[in-house]
């Protein structure tokens, strides 16, 4: 199977972003997109300003062969959204929240904003049982260092994790530098990082204004997971780089 995670930066970069759907969807299985907007276009979104609202809507009809899964954390803000082809039945599908509770965001206060992850469950042919995530984390003006928020960010990512005995993906914007005491909480759970493994120099486009360090993108899987692939690939479609993956 195969999978892009990608945070399309509330689809600002359209036309090659479109382009690069299109391309994708005729061998990739699941899309796990971040930054995305599903929103009323009476009412933009007060984070993104030059946001598409409709980007969700766009992307859907890109993709008639998947069925699409959208969970917000706020109103009328960004979503996490999962695209899967509709040949993979899906068990179950939702999301947890891992700071906050959808809507808590006082607008006064980004470091109220929630963070949810959003997660499918199915068997693929060979009635292997996977769970794959979808995030977007805690994001502060103070840049990707630890902080409580994200401790607590990265527990609650285990504790959900433990609920299930399956092949596990944890995929997409952690905002989190890769020598966190945050991300070694994940990988000293036993998963891979595959981010390291792979030695990933940078997740980030040229759009990304900051010389270094250019990081923010990871791919975590559980032992289970046989990894086919793993790379970010080169094209510019967001302030982010996508990251493929196939997997067994």
């Amino acid at each position: 199977m195969k999978l892009i995670s990608l945070n399309i930066w509330g689809g600002r970069v359209y036309e090659p972003l479109k382009e690069f759907v299109i391309k994708h969807s005729r061998d990739v299985d699941v899309f796990c997109l971040q930054e995305v907007f599903d929103n009323d276009p009476s009412k933009p979104s007060r984070i993104q300003k030059e946001a598409r609202t409709n980007c969700y809507s766009e992307i859907k009809n890109l993709l008639p062969d998947f069925n699409s899964y959208i969970h917000s954390r706020q109103d009328n803000e960004e979503s996490n959204a999962v695209f899967v082809r509709k040949s993979i039945t899906l068990e179950k599908e939702g999301d947890t929240f891992l700071y906050g509770s959808k809507n808590s965001w006082m607008s006064d206060n980004l470091d109220s904003y929630p963070v949810n992850m959003e997660y499918i469950e199915f068997a693929d042919k060979d009635k292997k049982n996977f769970l794959i995530c979808n995030l977007h984390g805690f994001w502060t003006h103070d840049g990707k260092r630890d902080n409580p928020i994200r401790f607590e960010q990265s527990k609650k990512i285990l504790e959900f994790l433990e609920k299930y005995n399956r092949s596990k993906i944890i995929c997409g914007d952690f905002n989190l530098l890769p020598d966190t005491e945050s991300i070694k909480m994940l990988e000293d759970s036993g998963l891979k990082n595959l981010i390291k493994e792979y030695s990933i120099t940078s997740t980030r486009s040229h759009y990304y204004p900051k010389e270094h360090p250019k990081f923010a993108d990871y791919c975590f899987v559980s032992p289970e997971v046989e990894v086919k692939d793993f790379k970010v690939l080169p094209d510019v479609v967001s302030d982010h780089l996508p990251l493929y993956l196939e997997f067994e």
